[in-house]
């Protein structure tokens, strides 16, 4: 039977960051990177500024989910005949053993803003000035619908064959608009960008028993059932491009949003990450992404440092992609991930974690952690 923790009625939650989740399948595909990533149709979320970088019309959804196991490889593999003393020393070995379940699903459309004409003169054949007239679009505007959940669940031993879990879960919905403005100079261009979003969180901590024979359960928190606490905040984005090279700097919630129920509030501490990507031989972007700042979803789960790098070719009809995210404080929670999309209709991410375990009496060993990720983007 669930049973809400005591811990979390009537507290102050703080949580760092909860601001980059790899939200979007282009970014999810590189490792989680995207704030420098001029050409990406997600830059309402991860860097306003870069609306304005590519100011073309696009449209993109994704949705997808990953799981990740940490320290449990000794329980996944525990045999059907072990003791309960032989299973209470596993637990005992075991440092952190930790279960992890996020999703994020997300739809973006940004439109061209306002044109700056700029007038140039040039000699025709004859000698004589012929005068042409350019419109320059300088600007951009965006609005986009991101939906993110984490549930991290703890175990121990129970004594016998049993477990304890003890699980957390926050879900955050956030309906931002952005706006960008390019300033062009002779030494690079600097994009400046704002993004004001409307907020829904809910939050839940629950714990659980389970016998280790018949698998480590994961009961996810009833984010639909949960009365949610409203609020808004604003991401600042900013760019600077010279040539091919583009250096991008993201910072999210930093009027640090709190959200308050009846019983406890929760508040956002800013997110503050940089990216750089290069563009070169026409088709090709590499990218690389690092947060200033360690992230959790709260002082409940786990802090992590993220670094992100990955490599796109991008065709008239066909783009790859191949990333790798790193957790500098949780090494065991890094990934590879590939992704391609055919003709902007069908895009699809799969991601794999590090760590492996032969379960259910298999010889072979499988990944823990893997996820996937299904979209679409239009750009035109």
């Amino acid at each position: 039977m669930l049973k809400r923790f005591v811990l979390f009625q009537g507290v102050c939650l703080s949580l760092w960051g909860m601001g980059f989740t790899a939200m979007g399948n282009v970014s999810t595909s590189l490792g989680g990177a995207g704030v420098a990533l001029r050409n990406s149709a997600w830059g309402l979320y991860y860097n306003p500024a870069l609306l304005a970088s590519d100011p073309r019309s696009k449209f993109s959804f994704s949705a997808g989910l990953w799981l990740s196991k940490s320290d449990i490889n000794a329980l996944l593999e525990i045999p059907l005949d072990a003791s309960p003393q032989e299973i209470s020393e596993i637990f005992a070995s075991l440092k952190n053993p930790r279960i992890g379940l996020q999703t994020q699903m997300g739809v973006v459309a940004q439109i061209g803003g306002f044109y700056r004409k700029q007038t140039t003169a040039s000699p025709d054949e004859y000698g004589r000035l012929i005068s042409k007239t350019i419109e320059k679009q300088m600007s951009a505007f965006a609005i986009g619908a991101f939906a993110s959940s984490k549930t991290d669940i703890g175990l121990s031993d129970s004594g016998g064959k049993q477990y304890d879990a003890h699980s957390f879960g926050i879900a955050l919905m956030e309906i931002p608009i952005g706006y960008a403005y390019k300033l062009e100079t002779s030494f690079g261009d600097f994009n400046f960008g704002l993004a004001l979003k409307y907020m829904r969180a809910v939050f839940d901590g629950s714990s659980y028993q389970g016998d280790v024979h018949g698998g480590i359960a994961i009961q996810i928190p009833n984010f639909l059932n949960m009365s949610p606490a409203q609020n808004f905040g604003i991401d600042l984005g900013f760019l600077y491009s010279i040539a091919d090279v583009h250096i991008g700097l993201s910072a999210k919630n930093i009027n640090l949003p709190t959200f308050k129920t009846a019983h406890r509030s929760l508040r956002l501490d800013p997110s503050l990450r940089m990216g750089v990507s290069y563009e070169f031989l026409k088709h090709y972007v590499v990218t690389f992404d690092a947060d200033l700042l360690p992230q959790s979803f709260s002082n409940s789960i786990l802090k992590s440092h993220q670094i992100a790098f990955g490599i796109m070719g991008d065709y008239s009809f066909v783009d790859f992609r191949v990333g790798v995210g790193i957790d500098a404080l949780n090494f065991g929670d890094s990934k590879v991930a590939l992704g391609f999309n055919l003709y902007g209709i069908l895009d699809i991410v799969g991601e794999m974690g590090f760590n492996f375990a032969k379960t259910g009496g298999s010889e072979m060993a499988l990944p823990t952690n893997f996820g996937i990720k299904i979209g679409s983007t239009f750009s035109f």
